[in-house]
């Protein structure tokens, strides 16, 4: 099946640490069974069984895993249990939302609406069996776009309020950036750095011995003498003896943890502006010759200025980094005081019978004799 729908993989990714639904918003009354309170909140099973179903198929997509092994009591346990989580995650994101006194701007709702109608626009534009089986599958006045929802387990609605909810994320991130939180946190915590790396290793990779390691120390040290006797001269030499090809010529900016602690704890000592006094080695990358650089926070909005942005069409920034970071830490402590009960329903759900969880009607995903229909107080 195809996952390629513009932002539409990501929204729907079942995990403990995506956003999505907020339960109880779509337009009909759910009267699928409760499975879960939070804090006193009830959860219909057609919002946890369809983030089961989803994590279920993306299993078998992702991993080329047999949809009939995680019926496999360990398997599907787990993720039950990280659909769970997933489900209370949402709500922290509500309750967040309501602490920081943020909704969705009328610029947010235009975005998921031009987002959805991209996705719909995409899907029709799509060819391939599944878009063969889709049209097949659709009837009369039926919705492609709903019908492929349906597909993974979900509804219009919860789409819609997936939507919603990872929006509302990212606007409590912009608004830590207005407030200035996500600026101070980069000050405080980010450094920035530029390095001459002589490697210890040769053109495959192996670590040099001997002679050529010692070679290779040599010079190293002879570049950092150069750059003691003039600094003037570091960007040049940079350019010249630099074998680390991924750093670009404003170097990188870091936290704790993502670079090795040699590096990080040489950079956490020196003055801004000034050079390493020593070499700083670290096996299997080289000799590092730092240069400890002033923070520019034009970097926090700057794709190529966040380390792990794996470019091709990569936006991640600095900001969105820190401020995800921030809500992370904000959840956790939601999540630690919340109320979270689940009924004796939730236990009957099992990967044969969770199609009979969803509120409309679904083959089985996993087929047993005498599983699939066997639910008591199913929503079939």
């Amino acid at each position: 099946m195809d996952m390629n729908l513009k932002r539409f993989g990501s929204m729907l990714m079942a995990g403990v640490v995506c956003v999505g639904m907020l339960a109880g918003c779509g337009a009909s009354k759910d009267t699928t069974p409760v499975v879960m309170k939070v804090d006193g909140e009830e959860v219909q099973s057609s919002e946890l069984a369809a983030y089961i179903v989803y994590n279920m198929l993306y299993y078998q997509e992702a991993f080329g895993m047999d949809i009939n092994q995680l019926a496999d009591d360990t398997i599907f346990d787990s993720i039950k249990e990280g659909c769970q989580n997933q489900v209370v995650q949402y709500r922290a994101i509500e309750k967040l939302a309501g602490q920081e006194g943020v909704t969705l701007s009328k610029e947010s709702e235009e975005t998921l609406e031009e987002n959805k109608n991209a996705n719909r626009e995409y899907l029709g534009a799509k060819t391939g069996a599944f878009t063969r089986w889709l049209k097949y599958t659709v009837k009369g006045d039926e919705d492609p776009f709903v019908t492929y929802l349906n597909s993974y387990g979900y509804t219009e609605e919860l789409y819609d309020r997936n939507c919603e909810t990872m929006q509302l994320q990212e606007d409590i991130i912009e608004k830590y950036y207005s407030d200035g939180v996500i600026t101070e946190r980069f000050n405080e915590t980010y450094l920035h750095a530029k390095s001459i790396l002589i490697a210890d290793t040769d053109d495959d990779g192996n670590l040099l011995t001997g002679d050529a390691l010692a070679a290779a120390q040599t010079r190293a040290q002879e570049i950092l003498d150069q750059v003691k006797a003039n600094p003037d001269d570091f960007d040049t030499l940079w350019e010249e003896n630099n074998a680390d090809t991924a750093q670009s010529e404003d170097g990188y900016y870091f936290t704790e943890g993502d670079m090795v602690d040699e590096y990080y704890n040489a950079i956490s000592e020196m003055e801004v502006d000034s050079v390493s006094d020593e070499l700083v080695y670290h096996e299997g990358y080289g000799w590092f010759i730092i240069h400890k650089l002033p923070l520019d926070e034009a970097a926090l909005t700057d794709t190529a200025s966040y380390l792990n942005n794996t470019g091709d069409g990569d936006e991640s920034t600095i900001k969105s980094a820190i401020g995800s970071a921030i809500v992370s830490e904000k959840l956790t402590e939601i999540v630690e005081a919340m109320e979270i009960e689940t009924t004796d329903e939730y236990d009957n759900i099992t990967a044969y019978n969770v199609n009979t969880y969803l509120p409309f009607a679904q083959d089985a995903y996993v087929s047993d004799s005498g599983s699939a229909g066997s639910a008591t107080g199913s929503a079939a």
